[in-house]
């Protein structure tokens, strides 16, 4: 038996919204499930990058190409200019992205302010790091 070390994560809002979708025919909004099929030129594009032999694991950060975009979309949106083989890295999703920051950042022992209501991956990363997280509410300005 497998013992997780976040027993207490319990059933995520995506898994709630998901359901619920599903059982009101409604399109889901809470994950990026499209109510459409790719354009077909897209998909004959990656079947041929898969046929040319573009079907191995990249390297760790991510493609240099990639990389290299995301950097020039920064640099021509914010006017930021970001090294893309030490500052860019690409992952496969914003939960992982999130994740592996606060393992990188978050020690034993640390205290991290989190802004409620949050992503639900947040509090779980923080206490598989050793932190504890220090909710803070988000709340409207109020007027004197």
């Amino acid at each position: 038996m497998i013992r997780s070390k976040l027993p207490d994560v319990g059933t995520t809002i995506f898994t709630v919204m998901s359901r619920l979708a599903i059982e009101h025919k409604a399109i889901n909004l809470g994950q990026g499930f499209p109510d459409f099929d790719p354009d077909p030129a897209l998909c004959a594009l990656v079947s041929k990058a898969m046929a040319d032999g573009h079907n191995q694991y990249p390297y760790m950060p991510g493609v240099a190409p990639l990389r290299e975009a995301i950097a020039a979309k920064a640099q021509s949106l914010y006017g930021r200019a970001y090294d893309p083989e030490t500052e860019i890295t690409v992952t496969s999703g914003a939960t992982e992205a999130l994740m592996a920051t606060v393992l990188a950042a978050v020690g034993s022992g640390d205290e991290v302010v989190v802004i409620e209501p949050c992503y639900d991956s947040y509090l779980p990363a923080i206490r598989l790091a050793g932190g504890t997280a220090v909710p803070v509410p988000l709340r409207a300005p109020t007027s004197d």
